[in-house]
């Protein structure tokens, strides 16, 4: 089995340019949208590779009209001073390539990095804040376009965290530079022995030991967050089809008679690890026949050995006619925030 290797390369040596003065310490911000990605390549590798190129990044999630999570930007390596304060930029080539591909691959590989490449043992760079401020760079070089393809296939999901990583840890950096409710961190520590950083204009619809149950809301547009949890003798219960269940029980109650809509369209699952725990995260879409509307819901489930508890996190929007994306992934930054006391304690040490 062919084995897939990632590394980050943390000194790459950059040509000088007017986009970028390696003595300067103060850079600009970066500018342009958050889910575009700026791809360098010239138009014949682009013929090439641009299906399994989209096909890594521009994935959809259903809101529930599809919507690309990133979209592609296709420029030239030539305009690379049109677009050098782009947050995400990907540059592709291979060993052979030629024009200003070429010149910006020379002025960043030396011969130990090109000897690598030629075995295949090394084959994406990134680079954070080289031109700009809140930046990402990407560089995807192969020995040649054959193996290029194969990494775009076989790597795809690597590629695609690393721009999704990026643009979730922006977002939350602006986030919390606004207004922090952390008075709210405090009681729900204090109160129920979890808690996540609450953002600026979020209010407690409910907050209910006795339910083990705490709704948060934003208004405009309205984007909902709650946290279940319950104790548990058997942490095995947890499923697809109970989070399934589970949610659609404390939806009914609290959320009007939401249902997730397993019909229509796919719920997603993905095992994933959630600040250090095994855990099953649900994408899909929620319906709700009384108020005639739906969205889009992200959940994760997962069992706490510290405290018997299982947990469950869910993140909805409600905002019809726009696109929805952007809040889903502000409600999911703040999911990742959760920490219960026993976490924060072994942070604290």
């Amino acid at each position: 089995m062919k084995r897939s290797f990632f590394f980050y390369a943390l000194s790459i040596l950059f040509l000088a340019s007017a986009l970028f003065d390696s003595s300067c310490t103060q850079k600009p911000r970066s500018i342009g949208s958050n889910d575009k990605i700026v791809v360098l390549a010239d138009s014949a590798l682009w013929r090439e590779v641009e299906v399994d190129v989209r096909h890594a990044v521009e994935r959809e999630m259903y809101t529930p009209q599809p919507e690309r999570i990133f979209s592609i930007i296709l420029k030239d390596p030539q305009d690379i001073s049109d677009v050098g304060r782009f947050p995400h930029l990907l540059l592709l080539g291979t060993l052979d390539s030629e024009g200003s591909t070429r010149t910006l691959l020379d002025g960043m590989l030396d011969e130990t990095l090109v000897e690598k490449i030629e075995k295949d043992s090394l084959f994406v760079f990134r680079k954070t804040d080289i031109w700009a401020k809140d930046q990402l760079l990407v560089v995807m070089v192969c020995r040649d376009v054959p193996t290029l393809l194969s990494h775009l296939q076989g790597d795809k999901d690597l590629l695609f965290r690393l721009f999704d990583d990026h643009a979730q840890m922006v977002v939350q950096t602006a986030m919390y530079k606004l207004a922090e409710q952390k008075d709210a961190e405090q009681r729900l520590m204090q109160k129920h022995g979890w808690s996540v950083r609450v953002i600026h204009d979020y209010f407690a619809a409910i907050d209910s030991t006795q339910a083990r149950f705490v709704w948060l809301r934003r208004m405009g547009p309205q984007r909902e967050f709650f946290v279940y949890w319950q104790p548990v003798a058997d942490p095995s219960v947890l499923s697809k089809q109970w989070i399934i269940q589970k949610r659609d029980s404390l939806t009914k109650i609290y959320y009007q008679g939401d249902y997730i809509d397993t019909v229509k369209v796919n719920v997603v699952e993905t095992e994933v690890d959630f600040q250090g725990r095994y855990a099953i995260r649900l994408d899909g879409v929620w319906q709700n026949e009384i108020n005639i509307s739906g969205g889009p819901f992200r959940s994760y489930a997962f069992y706490n050995e510290d405290d018997g508890r299982m947990y469950l996190i869910d993140c909805s929007v409600v905002a019809p006619g726009q696109r929805k994306w952007a809040y889903m992934r502000q409600l999911d930054v703040m999911a990742q925030t959760f920490r219960t006391a026993q976490s924060k304690e072994s942070e604290a040490e």
